[in-house]
C-alpha cells in the first residue's frame, strides 16, 4: 500500500503487511500532513458512531484508561480481564483500543492502537517466531512497530517448521475442497438464464477506471475526465436502445434504479454495460451546495444476488434495463 497525499497527521498512514517466509514484515507509516479544518480521521468517525449508539458505557472504559497511563504491561493485564468478562467489549476491540490506549500514543498515531491487539495475537500464536525476530512479547513487538518508521520484521520462522503452520489437524495441505468440487461438477449442468426480457443487459457496477478511487475520497474536483461517472454501453446496444453519446439514461435493476450520462464505446460488448466505482457520494462544494456526482453501485445491487461463498453482491453481473431519457442530455 502507498501513502496518499490526503492522509493527515491525526491518523497514522496505511499499514503494510509483507508476508515473505521465513521473515514477515510490518510497516506502520507515519502521518504526513496536517488535517484540513473540519476533517476527521477514519477511526474517530467510527468511534463517534459507537459513542452515539451507547453500546459501551464510558465507565467501563475508565479502568482501561487508567491502566494505559501506567504502561503497556498494566494495560495488557487490564485489557485481557476486561474483554474476558464483557462480550460487548470483546466484539468492539478496535474501538476499545482506540478510546483507551490511543490517547497515550505519540501525536497523530491514536489510530495505531488497533495494532496493539494484532501484536498481542501474533505473539500468542507464534511466540517462538516473534522472539526469533527480536521481540520478547506482544508489548515489545508493538513498541518496535511504533519506533520503526521504516518497518519491522515481526516473525522469523524456521523452514523445518513450515508444515506446522498449516492449520489442519494433520498438518497437510487439503487439496479436496468439497464445496469447490460440488460446484465444478455442476458446471456440466446448464445454468438458468440470468437475464430476462425485462432486465436484458448484464451490468458491471463498480468498474475500475483511470479516475475512480475508494469511497473515502469524496471531493470530485481531482477527476480530470468522466466527472459524472458515465454509463458505458456498446455501439450495438446504443443503436438498439436509441442512445446517443452524452444523453441521459435510466438504469433499472431488481434492487433499484438510477440515472447516468451515457458514453458509447467499442470497448463494451453487446449486452453488456458498466458503471464506475467510487461515485454516488454526497459532497458539499465551496459554495455550500450539496452535489451527488454519479451513481452509487450499491443503489443497484442487493445481498439477494450474491456470491454463495463470500456473500458479496454480484457487482459485476447485475441484470439491468437501460432506457433513454428523451430530451435529456448532460451536454445540452
Amino acid at each position: 500500500m502507498r501513502i496518499a497525499a490526503g492522509w493527515t497527521r491525526s491518523w497514522c498512514g496505511p499499514r503494510r503487511f509483507n508476508f515473505e517466509f521465513p521473515h514477515n514484515g510490518f510497516h506502520l507509516r507515519r502521518p504526513l500532513l496536517e488535517p484540513l479544518e473540519g476533517t476527521l480521521p477514519e477511526p474517530e468517525i467510527w468511534a463517534r458512531l459507537v459513542r452515539a449508539l451507547g453500546v459501551i458505557d464510558d465507565a467501563e472504559l475508565r479502568p482501561l484508561r487508567e491502566a494505559a497511563a501506567r504502561g503497556l504491561d498494566a494495560y495488557a493485564e487490564a485489557f485481557l480481564g476486561a474483554v474476558a468478562g464483557n462480550p460487548t467489549m470483546a466484539r468492539l476491540v478496535p474501538y476499545v483500543l482506540y478510546e483507551t490506549l490511543g490517547p497515550t500514543l505519540p501525536d497523530g498515531m491514536a489510530g495505531a492502537a488497533a495494532v496493539w491487539g494484532l501484536a498481542q495475537k501474533t505473539a500468542m500464536t507464534y511466540p517462538e517466531a516473534v522472539r526469533r525476530a527480536g521481540h520478547a512479547d506482544g508489548n515489545a513487538l508493538f513498541e518496535a512497530i511504533l519506533n520503526s518508521p521504516s518497518g519491522v520484521v515481526f516473525t522469523a520462522h524456521n523452514y523445518e517448521d513450515d508444515f506446522a503452520l498449516i492449520s489442519h489437524s494433520d498438518h497437510k495441505i487439503a487439496l479436496e475442497i468439497p464445496e469447490m468440487l460440488r460446484d465444478l461438477r455442476a458446471l456440466s449442468v446448464p445454468t438458468p438464464q440470468l437475464t430476462t426480457a425485462e432486465l436484458p443487459i448484464v451490468l458491471s457496477v463498480g468498474e475500475r477506471r483511470a479516475y475512480t478511487a475508494n469511497d473515502i475520497f469524496r471531493d470530485p474536483s481531482w477527476r480530470k475526465r468522466d466527472a459524472d461517472g458515465a454509463l458505458r454501453v456498446s455501439v450495438e446496444d446504443a443503436q438498439h436502445l436509441g442512445l446517443v453519446d452524452g444523453c441521459r439514461a435510466r438504469i433499472t435493476t431488481a434492487a433499484g434504479s438510477a440515472e447516468a450520462t451515457v458514453e458509447i464505446t467499442e470497448t463494451m460488448l453487446p449486452g453488456h454495460a458498466a458503471l464506475p466505482n467510487g461515485f454516488g457520494l454526497d459532497y458539499v462544494d465551496a459554495d455550500g451546495k450539496m452535489v451527488l456526482p454519479g451513481v452509487a453501485p450499491n443503489a443497484l445491487t442487493s445481498t439477494g444476488w450474491r456470491d454463495s461463498y463470500a456473500g458479496t453482491p454480484w457487482h459485476k453481473h447485475v441484470p439491468a434495463c437501460i432506457e433513454a431519457l428523451v430530451g435529456v442530455s448532460s451536454r445540452s
